[in-house]
């Protein structure tokens, strides 16, 4: 069978996994209702134990990184014994840009220089795109303003059109780095003392995450076959998104807290740093496909059979909630953003085409790691679906049909167990992300922190909308061959 049709095989199975679960539950209730029931209250019972799960996992993720957070990470590098030498590290922050407005940028490098960590040991490269106008004028007045702050500034425009190539972050990420590894064997820097962070144009590191990453670089022992993902959190713009933005990126952010405590599934995402030397050994990100934060790590992971991990760093980065220049703009923002991030089903297509020629890669291993990305993306797909609308439907349709059936009696118990339980998660996600608010605005009225204990009201509704559907959309575009183009998130500050 040719790589062409194997590949078309691979896009079809998630959606074809998602829309026969979604369309198995509706056709078995209209001809078997008990049957229907009595499956859905196994479905419910499964996600009442995985809800559990995670609250645990949340409340042990915060417990980490809140004991975490009054460390003295940098005078604690200086105490390392290592084979490598802290004086000689150097951090390279590349930010992607395209049409970010200059206020912007300038405000992430703002934090970047107010970080504990040593300014002349960083160097900055401002990535910009030729396809956006006036681009090297823009980045050259940045570099001027805050040039002296840094080691260096270093402008890269990514020209556009390359064959080969999609107008996506990591084109633009790949030629930037390429440019920065000859300017850095030019100035004699050796590459395994080079860690390089890639970061979003709105992204904010915490004064601390430069000495964070670096201490935990030096300790760790397999720092070359290692990633380092810091904690997203979207705040940036809290105070005026809407509030249902605010609940949706909220939960991003949680569910990457989340993420970090499964160290066997957990990946890169977005802003992330890792080991210049071993950017360059797997040759950078990937430049044809979209979801090139994820994928770096896939890259790594083939590269090395398997021995490679991300490690979650216990210090945030702070970022842009997506929004619009209306509510109703930000609903289509927020939506395709959501559907851009779950087009990485696109990396079951690509580690399974890889996994078919790998043969040191045990097959234990291969299969654990397919399940997983399948297992997250069609849940993502279908579960909000499953409880906010086929649940209720038929609860509705079956005290019509079955009346008094004790079946119909389990599921709506089960099925208050569930809200329940998301309750008491949604109540760990408000106490916990008090935490994370940034000082209030003085032209904002404390009136809005009403509005951030009701806005978990819309949860229900916005894990389905703005959840699954953006995932069950994507599935359906790679299923029927429909692939989807690279859209910016439109930010402003």
């Amino acid at each position: 069978m040719s790589e062409k049709r194997i590949k078309r095989i691979l896009e079809i199975i998630p959606g074809v996994l998602s829309w026969s679960l979604i369309i198995f539950l509706i056709v078995l209730f209209v001809f078997k209702p008990l049957s229907a029931i009595v499956v859905i209250i196994i479905y419910l019972l499964y996600w009442v134990a995985r809800l559990l799960y995670s609250s645990i996992l949340l409340i042990m993720a915060h417990h980490r990184m809140h004991s975490k957070k009054n460390n003295d990470w940098l005078s604690m590098c200086r105490g390392v014994d290592s084979d490598l030498k802290l004086e000689n590290i150097v951090h390279v922050v590349l930010y992607t840009i395209y049409k970010e407005p200059q206020e912007l940028i300038s405000g992430s490098l703002k934090f970047l220089k107010a970080t504990d960590y040593p300014s002349d040991k960083i160097i900055v490269v401002l990535a910009g795109e030729e396809r956006s106008a006036g681009a090297y004028e823009k980045l050259k007045a940045i570099s001027d303003e805050f040039r002296k702050y840094f080691l260096d500034i270093i402008i890269t425009i990514h020209p556009q059109n390359v064959p080969g190539e999609i107008p996506a972050k990591g084109a633009n990420a790949t030629y930037a780095a390429k440019q920065v590894k000859i300017y850095l064997e030019q100035k004699g820097y050796d590459s395994k003392d080079i860690i390089i962070s890639c970061f979003d144009a709105d992204t904010c590191p915490d004064e601390k995450y430069f000495s964070c990453l670096t201490y935990n670089f030096l300790v760790n022992p397999k720092r070359y076959h290692t990633s380092f993902q810091p904690l997203p959190i979207y705040s940036n713009n809290i105070y005026t998104a809407p509030a249902f933005a605010r609940v949706i990126e909220t939960g991003s952010t949680f569910w990457q807290y989340i993420e970090g405590m499964r160290y066997e599934k957990f990946i890169t995402f977005s802003s992330h740093s890792m080991s210049f030397k071993t950017l360059v050994e797997v040759d950078y990100w990937p430049v044809d496909l979209i979801s090139d934060d994820s994928l770096i790590f896939w890259k790594c992971f083939l590269k090395f059979k398997g021995d490679y991990k991300t490690f979650p760093l216990d210090i945030p980065v702070y970022m842009d909630i997506a929004v619009g220049a209306s509510w109703l703009d930000t609903v289509k923002v927020q939506y395709k953003q959501k559907r851009r991030w779950a087009w990485g089903v696109e990396n079951f297509i690509f580690l399974s085409q890889h996994f078919l020629k790998e043969k040191e890669i045990p097959f234990t291993v291969k299969f654990r790691k397919l399940y997983q990305i399948l297992d997250g993306h069609v849940n993502w797909a279908t579960w909000a679906i499953v409880i906010s609308f086929i649940t209720p439907l038929i609860l509705f349709s079956g005290r019509i049909v079955l009346k008094n059936s004790l079946a119909l009696f389990n599921l709506s118990y089960i099925n208050s167990v569930v809200f329940h339980s998301l309750s008491f998660i949604l109540l760990l996600c408000i106490i916990i992300s008090l935490e994370f608010l940034p000082p209030r605005p003085k032209n904002i009225s404390r009136f809005v922190y009403v509005t951030f204990l009701f806005q978990w009201l819309l949860t229900p509704f916005i894990s389905a909308v703005l959840g699954s559907f953006p995932s069950l959309d994507a599935q359906t575009r790679l299923m029927f061959g429909r692939y989807l183009s690279f859209t910016p998130t439109p930010k402003s500050r």
